[in-house]
């Protein structure tokens, strides 16, 4: 009960900063990578359900998915919020969903990350009007993966031979196209996707020495942080943010920042 009062508190105190950093920020919020990232900490910090101990998809939301968001989210609040950290694995661990076989590459702890397998989202249960989800992959290899610029960068990162990553590297690279990565998911839906550029910049720095990436894709970064610190879905070919403030962007955003 006494750590629940706590968790409370840091929620709180979290959403009142939130409130005065939008009061004395105009929309065009800039800051530095390292200001941005507390900024984006905050945010998190901020969305934490004290009830489920998970974060939902963005403020007001009614799902809360396991994989991605609350395992990123454990990931880049563990040093800094140890305590939030720990109660979403712990909540992780009480609704049974101990993985996804995917996104855990970036920390190394995934089983099996290649070859790429197509994906299921699953319900995991409900409580009340609230939605817990998660996604999974399965056993069915993903065909054509190549065409999207995070698996491809998602590849830099899980495979062991340098050569090997460097191309996944350079074929993502060719998808920039000074704006954002033009995948099949961007041509397809007409906008680019934020957290892409956060990918990047954990993929770039895979490699040694780092691989460099395109000039203006840390600006572009940085531009689509929310005026209270989470970073937007997607934007436009002008840099207009499309979409709200979500957990899964704004932790691949400072993990691209920090890491």
């Amino acid at each position: 009960m006494k750590r629940k009062r706590s968790l409370q508190r840091i929620v709180l105190r979290c959403g009142l900063l939130l409130l005065l950093g939008c009061i004395s920020r105009s929309t065009a919020w800039s800051a530095s990578s390292s200001e941005a990232a507390e900024h984006g900490r905050t945010f998190l910090v901020s969305l934490l359900d004290t009830n489920l101990d998970l974060l939902p998809e963005y403020r007001g939301a009614k799902v809360y998915w396991v994989f991605h968001d609350n395992y990123l989210a454990s990931k880049v609040l563990a040093t800094c919020h140890p305590e939030i950290s720990k109660a979403i694995v712990a909540a992780m661990a009480r609704e049974g969903v101990r993985q996804s076989g995917k996104i855990e590459l970036l920390f190394g702890e995934a089983d099996r990350p290649l070859p790429f397998r197509e994906f299921q989202l699953k319900e995991v249960r409900r409580v009340d009007d609230k939605l817990i989800r998660t996604e999974v992959v399965t056993h069915r290899v993903l065909e054509g993966w190549q065409e999207y610029a995070d698996l491809l960068l998602l590849a830099c990162i899980a495979e062991k031979d340098q050569p090997a990553a460097r191309r996944y590297w350079a074929a993502a690279m060719r998808l920039w196209d000074g704006k954002g990565f033009l995948d099949a998911a961007a041509r397809h839906d007409h906008r680019y996707s934020t957290y892409k550029l956060g990918l990047a910049l954990v993929a770039g720095r895979r490699f040694s020495p780092p691989g460099s990436p395109p000039a203006g894709l840390m600006a572009r970064l940085l531009s689509l942080q929310d005026e209270c610190g989470g970073w937007v879905t997607d934007y436009d070919a002008a840099g207009k943010k499309i979409g709200v403030a979500n957990v899964e962007t704004t932790c691949l955003a400072i993990l691209g920042l920090e890491k």
